[in-house]
This record gives C-alpha cells, structure tokens and sequence, in this order.
C-alpha cells in the first residue's frame, strides 16, 4: 500500500495525540471504578500512574536505537498497540498487581508515542516545528476534554465510567494499521550546531519537564477528588470541572501554536509559565471556594497546554533533531510523573486541599527557575 505524505501523517498524529488524551484523562474519573474492581482504597490506586510512569520512562532507553534501526514509523506503532492494550488492560483487571502490569504498558506504549512525535514532526516540519508540535498536542488536549465528559455520561447513565477507558483504547488500536503507513523523516546528518548536542541545556529542560508533567498528571488525576473534598462537589459535576481544565489546556496548545508563529519558542516558554505561577497562586488562595477553583484550574490548564509541546521544539532545536536528545528530555521529563502524582494523592488524603494546593505553588515555582536557567544557559550558549 501507499505511504502517507507529511499532510496526512500530521493528520493521523493528531488523531493519535486525541487517542492517547482520552485515555489519559478517563483515568482520574475512574479512580474509584478501578479502587473498586481490584478491592483496593483509591488512595493505593494512585500507584498505577507510578507504574505508568515507569513505563514512559523505560521506553526512552531503547527507544532511541531501536528508531535509528526500525524508524518512528515503527515506535509509533508499537506504542500504540502497548498503550491501547495497556488501557484496555487496566479497566478489566480485578487483581492490583495485574492493574499495575497493564499500567507499566501501556506507559510503555504513551512514551513511544511521545518520542516518535516529538522527533517526527520538527523533522516533517523543521520551519514550523513549535506550531506543529502545538498542533499535533491540541488534539491531545482535545481528547483530553471528552475523556471525563464520557466518563460523567457514562456514570450518570450506566452507572460506571469504564467506557471511557474502553473507548480510549478502541481508539488507539483502531489507529495501528494507519500508522504502519506514516511518512518517515530522514534522520540529520549531525546534531546541532558544531556537530554536538548541548547536554546541559537539553538536561535543563528534561528536569523543567519532569516537575511540569508531573504536576500536569496529577492535577489531571486528583481535580476531581480535590474538588469533592475541598469544595464539596458531586462526583458528576466534578467531572464536568476536569473537562474544563482539560478544555482550558487544549485552548492552550492552539494559542501555542499561534504563539509559535510570531515569538521563538524560548519566548513562548516564559509567557506561559508566568501564566502557570499565577493559576497556582490564585489556586492556593481560593481553596474552598468552588468557582475560584475552578477558575484557577482553568488558568493552570491553559498555562499548562503549551508547555510540552514548547519544550520538546526547543529540544529539537538546541540539539539538530537528534532522536537521543529527545529520549533524554523524556525519560528525564517523564520521572514526574512517577513521584508528584502520588505523591499529591497522599497530600491530599493526609493533609487535605489546601496542602495541595501549596504543592503546586512549589511545583510551578521550580518550573519558573528552570526556565531562568534554561535562559541564562542558552544566552551564554548563543544557541537560541
């Protein structure tokens, strides 16, 4: 059969991203359905983002080889077939151990599926890369927002919201055969400029990734219940507050990608993160206040969406799109979510609201002196 070209192949990674952020998203509503199949406290079930986590980290050890070898091509298709089984796995299990393998893959599979993006499209898109890389995360922003709306529906109507995860994982095995056709982009010749990669830099961003995509993930897990103790919501409306923090994230990744249009990447990076620390400030002061959290969950989430998508063009840019680069932004990125999920979980059961709410004020904190860093140490470098 026919390749894709670099259009249709942009097309099926948006669909792939929208896949991968329902499935992700389904999973702080169903906390409770999934503490309930395996006869576990929910508080215990936050281990499985760390064994998703794992799993995200893991995979960017081989990952960078085995592309060289096989493609992105073939890690996205891999990726996909781990993480929808990874998914699906999770909702049928009934043992917390089996919960957890099936978590480890299918982080096995999200991991692959961020790194043949975050390669693929700079490389399809080397003028573009900030907004296409924006693009491409919108629509996992999207399927962000209609995970926990599914979730809702699915509970309100059916009385559980377990088909939300199966329909995520429908999604992204239905995607496989397609993504056996993506375009492939040729691998560059040298990494950046002199012909090295600047590893500091490139360290510097994978740790701004680890303490923002762990603070993403768990805000992403635990809103629901934050919002349930700390302001006394339903369950139902709850979930109706995550999609909009969802929905504020995706709103986020296109002016992202409009953003990238007319500022550097750097540029865009420092706008959103100032945007970050004041959502957690105003997050900190409003707790027990159900519109003042919902609205600062809303400018958490519209300050989060450009922030991957950001850093991992920067990642492609300091380093000449070299696919080891982004392996070590990632496995360095992903760690966070192994440590601030549940680390958040336990927080928020032992200490209540607004000690999480002074977790994320900290979090975001660090995220806003790593981006100074990431500033001082490119001026010096005159790479950016």
């Amino acid at each position: 059969m026919p390749r894709l070209n670099r259009g249709p192949t942009l097309a099926l990674l948006c669909a792939v991203y929208f896949g991968a952020g329902l499935s992700l998203a389904s999973i702080g509503p169903n906390l409770s359905a999934l503490a309930a199949n395996v006869d576990r406290d929910v508080a215990l079930i936050g281990s499985q983002f760390t064994a998703f986590s794992l799993g995200t980290v893991v995979v960017q050890f081989v990952v960078g080889p085995f592309s060289d070898r096989y493609g992105q091509r073939t890690v996205l298709s891999l990726g996909l077939l781990m993480m929808g089984l990874g998914i699906l796995g999770e909702s049928l299990s009934r043992e917390l151990t089996l919960l957890l393998v099936f978590a480890g893959l299918g982080g096995l599979g999200f991991g692959s599926i961020l790194s043949s993006g975050s390669v693929l499209v700079p490389r399809l898109f080397p003028v573009r890369g900030t907004s296409a890389l924006n693009l491409v995360n919108l629509f996992f922003g999207v399927g962000s927002i209609v995970g926990p709306l599914v979730a809702g529906r699915a509970l309100a109507q059916l009385g559980s919201p377990l088909p939300a995860l199966w329909l995520g994982a429908g999604l992204l095995l239905g995607l496989f055969p397609l993504a056996l056709l993506a375009a492939e982009a040729d691998v560059p010749a040298e990494g950046a400029l002199n012909g090295s990669v600047p590893w500091l830099l490139v360290l510097l961003l994978g740790c701004l990734l680890l303490v923002y995509s762990g603070t993403e993930i768990a805000l992403g897990g635990w809103a629901a219940l934050y919002l349930e103790i700390g302001a006394d919501m339903a369950p139902a409306q709850a979930a109706i507050a995550v999609a909009g923090f969802w929905f504020a994230l995706t709103v986020g990744r296109g002016a992202g990608a409009l953003l990238g249009l007319r500022f550097s990447a750097l540029q865009v990076l420092l706008m959103t993160i100032i945007l970050l620390l004041s959502g957690s400030v105003l997050l900190f002061f409003m707790v027990g206040n159900p519109t003042g959290s919902i609205g600062a969950l809303l400018v958490l989430g519209l300050a989060f969406g450009p922030i991957f998508p950001t850093t991992m063009a920067l990642v492609a840019l300091t380093s000449g799109g070299r696919g080891t680069a982004a392996a070590v932004a990632l496995a360095i990125g992903n760690s966070g979510g192994a440590i601030i999920p549940p680390l958040m979980g336990l927080v928020l059961s032992r200490a209540g609201p607004p000690a999480v709410a002074l977790l994320v004020v900290i979090s975001t904190s660090i995220v806003f002196l790593l981006a100074c860093a990431v500033v001082v140490v490119s001026r010096r470098a005159q790479q950016l």
